[in-house]
């Protein structure tokens, strides 16, 4: 599974610094810039207005209320990777949605910068365009699991085991947890009921 963080690097403060450098000096010219793009991208779409995204995000905050609780125990746990595997949820919900197929490459591109922007307001040291890439990746690869936890009976009776206890664990593994097993079968079954939430939460906005 694809974490947000790579092998350290020498400097990893030299980085942030020039990250926030870069943050900076792009920003003023970049917001108008990127407004505009926004509303030209979402304009173009027949089946959801802004509003959607802004419900989207919405939902995503939901999905966190849900899954951090998993990690209070945890203070050293990965929260950046955590509001990913969040955001990852409501992404891979939208791609199994009522959407028209073809739009829906576009919608989740537009969910996840909006995500990313969101996220990098929050802590400027983070390099948006790095992390763009990052979660496109984690979403994907978080969702063969999601899809499972979502519907586990069946995928249990097709010979995978315990598929909610298994996205906790990938989950865990990213976030630098370790869990006893009965914590993690506790755990799994919030798991499943925030990926069943997020399944109907966005089904729900069209």
């Amino acid at each position: 599974m694809w974490s947000f963080f790579k092998p350290k690097k020498p400097d990893l403060q030299a980085e942030a610094r020039k990250a926030v450098e870069e943050l900076r000096s792009e920003l003023s010219n970049a917001a108008l810039a990127k407004s505009l793009t926004l509303n030209d991208r979402v304009n173009r779409l027949r089946s959801v207005r802004l509003e959607y995204f802004n419900e989207l995000m919405g939902v995503t905050d939901d999905i966190a209320d849900r899954v951090f609780p998993l990690y209070e125990r945890y203070p050293n746990a990965s929260a950046l990777e955590i509001h990913g595997y969040c955001a990852s949820t409501v992404a891979v919900s939208a791609y199994f949605s009522d959407l028209p197929e073809d739009e829906k490459p576009t919608i989740i591109d537009i969910y996840l910068d909006l995500w990313v922007d969101n996220t990098v307001s929050h802590a400027p040291g983070l390099n948006g365009q790095t992390l763009q890439g990052s979660i496109q990746r984690m979403w994907q690869g978080f969702m063969p699991g999601i899809m499972r936890a979502a519907a586990e009976e069946e995928a249990i009776r097709r010979g995978f085991d315990d598929p909610s206890g298994t996205l906790v664990k990938e989950l865990d593994r990213l976030a630098g947890v370790e869990r006893s097993t009965a914590e993690r079968v506790a755990a799994a079954k919030t798991m499943k009921a925030a990926v069943v939430h997020a399944m109907i939460a966005v089904r729900a906005l069209q």
